[in-house]
């Protein structure tokens, strides 16, 4: 009796962990203080697995290679490189198009101590907001930013969210595996000839 409670309790939460969402984050923030960056991976959209922000290591942590990393970042390193992959990647958005829930949010000012610059900024965020837009359902986007022309100083955030049950990514990487292997067995090598 107490093995078939123990089973059924499994059982239930494997379902619930497969349809769970995972969640992943970025955030981009552009003010007095320069640029920041945080990027955060979640399940059940409070438990943290995964937290990197600009702060540990800087924004260079993000173009260095994993071997030019100090030992104690190499770990998050990894684990940074995968989520960005996972999260902007043109096969994440072409096989898992119907299942994401993706927000996008652009709030605050834009601004710089040359008017023209601004202009250009202001011009540039558009237009790719302009090429995100036919990918993701209007009601997840927010647009709430202007250009400020008396002011110095920026004050903009840049949101994205993506999520995704996890059912799905593990139907994708089983896909995934299939296709390497089908691809595998069907090559074909000839013999050498005399």
């Amino acid at each position: 009796m107490v093995f078939l409670f123990f089973l059924l309790a499994f059982l239930l939460l494997i379902i619930i962990l497969l349809l769970a969402k995972l969640t992943l984050i970025s955030n981009l923030i552009l003010d007095s203080k320069g640029i920041q960056l945080s990027v955060k991976a979640t399940l059940f959209r409070f438990i943290k697995l995964f937290q990197w922000h600009s702060d540990e290591g800087g924004l260079s942590f993000l173009v260095k290679k994993k071997e030019q990393v100090p030992e104690q970042h190499k770990d998050n390193k990894g684990k940074l490189a995968s989520i960005l992959k996972a999260q902007f990647s043109g096969e994440t958005f072409r096989n898992l198009r119907e299942h994401l829930e993706f927000d996008v949010s652009v709030k605050g000012r834009i601004a710089s101590h040359d008017a023209a610059l601004t202009a250009i900024l202001y011009g540039s965020l558009w237009a790719l907001i302009g090429t995100l837009i036919p990918h993701i359902p209007q009601k997840h986007l927010v647009f709430d930013f202007y250009p400020d022309f008396e002011k110095d100083s920026p004050d903009l955030t840049i949101s994205c969210i993506l999520r995704v049950k996890i059912i799905h990514i593990i139907v994708l990487i089983a896909n995934h595996q299939l296709k390497k292997i089908r691809k595998g067995s069907s090559e074909r090598y000839g013999t050498a000839s005399n």
